[in-house]
This record gives structure tokens, C-alpha cells and sequence, in this order.
């Protein structure tokens, strides 16, 4: 039988490139079980991956759904970790994957890149109060993701619906991992950065101090990005080797939560500042507060929504599916504290 045609697209993005360095550095087997290409814009990045001997498929850009829908058909499994938003891209990678089981009649599998941030209360603006923890367990997921984009419109949330919706009437099997915030750096070859404290030390770096939005007891939660990518592959080899695939919820049923220790926006915004100091960024380990307008000007490009969301809310997770399925991740909360002066290590040697 001939070995599945897997996709990785995102590999020269923050999680893409640690799953693609997690794959070539470690001995988990799946690169022998199966042909990994990777989705690549630009030939510039796709002669860097040549040169590692891995393959490579151009493509112009993500809203070019036609182009999308025409390689997604040629793969049995693609594991997609561009922004979650995209949800032209997502619905059409699914119809490809749909388009090539007709031929074949393989069952065909795509994993999509979301965030709790679907999930996230609006505490700043009152808007929504949510106290419950979800786990991925949970038999109303969908319905509650459903009801909120009602209620409210997310980019990111819509795209997990259309996700869901389109796997299910394209016969594709379909994964959604749904981290909360992501922390440590990256090992891919090109962005080793997240999103969250980068962003917060570019606008120190502006305005001499660091600022916070949540409440001091802001309760959020994390997992390093390597364990990140380990429940990925976990996913991604169960699907290439075919192993107790009944035992892996899909479609509707199939979220998972991948948090793994829980912080305040305090502790957050404190850590950033001293690590800050400590690189020479600022002066002032002082944390300025601020309001929901000036944070989003200095953060989100003035979109409020996603910056409540994403810098001032709370949002409590189980990863019981994860879990059960196997998911060991090791890093600890000495590990997320450790991580601030990474960071801000690494985005003073990029700054230009």
C-alpha cells in the first residue's frame, strides 16, 4: 500500500516550522510512514527547504481557493497552521481533501489551527460573562461555539464552524486544536516568535513601559509550544498509521484543548516588564494600566474585539481528549516563567 501524502501548511510560521523541526530532530517514526510535502509561498523560502531535501508545493496566496481546493486534493492528510482566521482557505482545503477521496476512496483527515480565544469571556466591556471550564469532552462544543458566533462574530470561531460544516459534507474527517495562549521559542527556520508577548515588548519598546489590560487576577492559561507540537504529531501519526481512529473524535465532536498551567494578566504583564529591564529594553519595571481603546491602538491594529479577547479576558480549558489520547506534555510552570526573558531576548536580536 502505498505511503499517505501528507501536507504541512504553515511551515515557515512560528507553529508550522517547530512541528516541521519536531518531525526532522526526533525519532517518532512518521516521517518513514508517510510523503511530507510543504505548502510554501515564495521561492525564496521554498529553496531553503530544498536544500534540507524536503519537498515543496508553491501556491500564490490563501484566498485563491481554486488554487488551494486543486493541491489539497492530491493529499491524504494536511495538518494546517496558518492563521485560523482564513476561512476561505480552510473550507477550501477541505473540499480538496473531499474532491481527491472521491477518486481514491481512502478516508482522508485535515487538522485546523484555532485558539480559546473562542471561548474567551468579555470582561472590559461587560459583554459576555462565561464562568464555566470547558473540557473537550463536552457533547455541546459546537452548539456554544454556534450560539456565541450568534451573538458575536469572530474571525477565528466563524472558521471553525465553516471547518466543521465542511468537513462534514465533504466526508472529511476533520481536527480542531484549540491551544490557549502559546509561549517559548519557536524551532522552525524562519518566525520563532508568538503573538502575545512579542506584541506587548514592541509597545513597550515605544512607549518606555509596559501596559496591561486584564485584571490583576485575569485567569488565563498556556502550554509551550513544543508540547504544542507533540500533541499535533500524536494526532497526525494515530491518522497515517491508522491507528484506532474510532477512539479520535471528529467533525462536531472533534476539539481539542491543549492548556497545560494557568496565569494572571498580572503576573503576565510583571514578567514582561522585569525581562524587559533586564535586556536594557526599558527602564521601569512598572506596569502602566490602561483601557480598552489604547490598548487596541498599541496592540491590534484598534480591532477591540480581538484585543479583549486575546489581552484582557478569562478562559479556563480541560484537555481531556488530548490526554486520553496520549498527550504527555512536560513543560512546567518554571518553564512559562522562564520564558518572558527568552523572548524578550529574541525579539531585541530580530528588531530592525
Amino acid at each position: 500500500m502505498a505511503k499517505p501524502e501528507v501536507l504541512l501548511a504553515g511551515a515557515t510560521g512560528y507553529i508550522g516550522g517547530t512541528i516541521l523541526s519536531t518531525l526532522l530532530n526526533t525519532e517518532n517514526g512518521l516521517l518513514e510512514h508517510c510523503n511530507l510535502s510543504l505548502l510554501v509561498r515564495g521561492q525564496d523560502k521554498a529553496r531553503v527547504f530544498d536544500a534540507k531535501g524536503l519537498k515543496t508545493v508553491l501556491f500564490d496566496d490563501l484566498e485563491n481557493t481554486q488554487e488551494i481546493e486543486r493541491i489539497a486534493s492530491n493529499y491524504d492528510l494536511i495538518i494546517n497552521t496558518t492563521p485560523g482566521g482564513s476561512v476561505n482557505s480552510a473550507a477550501a482545503f477541505i473540499r480538496g481533501l473531499g474532491n481527491g477521496k472521491a477518486l481514491t476512496g481512502h478516508d482522508v483527515f485535515y487538522i485546523h489551527t484555532s485558539g480559546t480565544s473562542n471561548l474567551a469571556d468579555q470582561p472590559i466591556t461587560g459583554a459576555y460573562h462565561e464562568p464555566r471550564t470547558f473540557t473537550d469532552t463536552s457533547p455541546d462544543l459546537h452548539p456554544y461555539l454556534q450560539h456565541r458566533n450568534s451573538l458575536t462574530l469572530y474571525a477565528q470561531r466563524t472558521a471553525d464552524l465553516t471547518v466543521i460544516a465542511t468537513g462534514l459534507a465533504a466526508a472529511v474527517k476533520t481536527y480542531i486544536i484549540m491551544p490557549p495562549t502559546i509561549y517559548g521559542p519557536g524551532t522552525g527556520l524562519f518566525n520563532r516568535l508568538t503573538i502575545q508577548v512579542p506584541t506587548i515588548i514592541r509597545a513597550a519598546l515605544r512607549n518606555g513601559q509596559v501596559m496591561q489590560l486584564g485584571a490583576d487576577d485575569g485567569d488565563v492559561e498556556c502550554v509551550h509550544v513544543q508540547d504544542l507540537a507533540d500533541l499535533y504529531l500524536l494526532l497526525a501519526g494515530r491518522m497515517v498509521n491508522g491507528d484506532d481512529l474510532d477512539a479520535m473524535p471528529s467533525g462536531a465532536r472533534g476539539i481539542y484543548f491543549a492548556s497545560t498551567d494557568r496565569y494572571t494578566w498580572k503576573e503576565f504583564a510583571d514578567g514582561i516588564a522585569e525581562a524587559m529591564v533586564k535586556v536594557g529594553g526599558i527602564k521601569t519595571k512598572e506596569v502602566k494600566k490602561v483601557g480598552l481603546e489604547e490598548a487596541a491602538a498599541e496592540w491590534t491594529g484598534g480591532h477591540q474585539l480581538l484585543c479583549e479577547l486575546n489581552f484582557g479576558s478569562n478562559f479556563r480549558t480541560r484537555p481531556d481528549t488530548s490526554r486520553k489520547l496520549g498527550w504527555q506534555p512536560s513543560r512546567t510552570k518554571e518553564d512559562f516563567k522562564n520564558h518572558y526573558l527568552e523572548t524578550a531576548e529574541l525579539v531585541m536580536e530580530t528588531r530592525t
